[in-house]
């Protein structure tokens, strides 16, 4: 008894679920649907058209978005440049604070200095003059050796120019108008330091161009741009307060132009021509990259 009332049951609700599904096409006879893989557009006058090549265009220009690195992130790209620029901002801060607070705290760049040119007050090396320069040379000539990095090497090129230019006009800017005095003597172009924000630039740029093929590779380029820093400090060229702001600076310059390089060089042009059909005619349509 109790299965043939389960079965019952069961057929009303399929005899329930068949009546549904008439009413809901009997309903939607003009709204276009999918049978057999095929699209079935609307029968009303209005809505008649036949799928045409623009389709094609606009799924092309949506894969060229998604495949364009530089791209991906245009419609977030302020929140994505706030969420890098927590770090780098950090370290400026950071420097500040060494600057601000009293000569005998810890936190002193004055107490950080002598504690770290004690340790070896005739120390001197001219490694940092060079070192600065070496992950950026790097990402070059693994670009140039046919390593492909996030972008092209005339990309790149333009990349670290525009970097470097944004940079040197910061970093030059601040110096002439904080004019803080170094600490071996009266020479007042301590804040920021050149050297540290170079080498933080080199760092962020080949972790930017060959980070994603292994994370030892922006290991090794933040732990050279680090070494710089602490170089400059056992040099007695620079206190703690101006590597810091340089590492911040370095950072933010090539962020931001990573951020505004919407648009590559170099590209071959790709024109794109499709016939278009309408219900009560035609035309052409035209796509092209430069």
């Amino acid at each position: 008894m109790g299965n043939r009332f389960l079965l019952i049951l069961f057929l009303m609700m399929m005899l329930g679920n068949v009546s549904a599904a008439s009413k809901f096409h009997t309903q939607n006879d003009g709204v276009a649907g999918i049978t057999d893989g095929k699209i079935r557009m609307p029968e009303t006058e209005n809505a008649k058209f036949a799928l045409t090549k623009q389709n094609d265009i606009y799924e092309y220009w949506q894969q060229k978005m998604e495949t364009d690195s530089l791209q991906q992130n245009q419609g977030r790209s302020c929140p994505v440049f706030l969420r890098k620029a927590i770090l780098p901002t950090g370290l400026i801060a950071a420097g500040l604070v060494t600057m601000a607070v009293p000569k005998q705290t810890v936190l002193s760049k004055y107490r950080i200095h002598d504690t770290m040119h004690g340790w070896n007050p005739n120390f001197h090396t001219t490694a940092d003059n060079y070192l600065q320069y070496a992950p950026a040379v790097i990402t070059l000539g693994l670009s140039a050796a046919g390593l492909k990095g996030r972008n092209d090497l005339l990309n790149q090129s333009l990349i670290l120019a525009k970097s470097e230019l944004l940079m040197s006009v910061v970093v030059q800017g601040i110096k002439r108008t904080s004019k803080v005095e170094r600490p071996y003597g009266p020479v007042y172009t301590s804040f920021p330091s050149g050297h540290t924000a170079q080498a933080f630039l080199s760092a962020t740029f080949l972790a930017k161009e060959y980070g994603h093929i292994s994370p030892w590779i922006s290991v090794g380029a933040y732990t050279t741009a680090t070494g710089v820093g602490v170089l400059r400090m056992m040099n007695n060229k620079h206190w703690i307060s101006d590597v810091l702001a340089g590492a911040g600076i370095g950072i933010l310059s090539v962020e931001f132009v990573y951020l505004t390089h919407q648009h590559r060089w170099g590209r071959k042009n790709n024109l794109v021509f499709a016939p278009a059909l309408y219900h009560k005619g035609g035309g052409v349509s035209l796509a092209m990259t430069f």
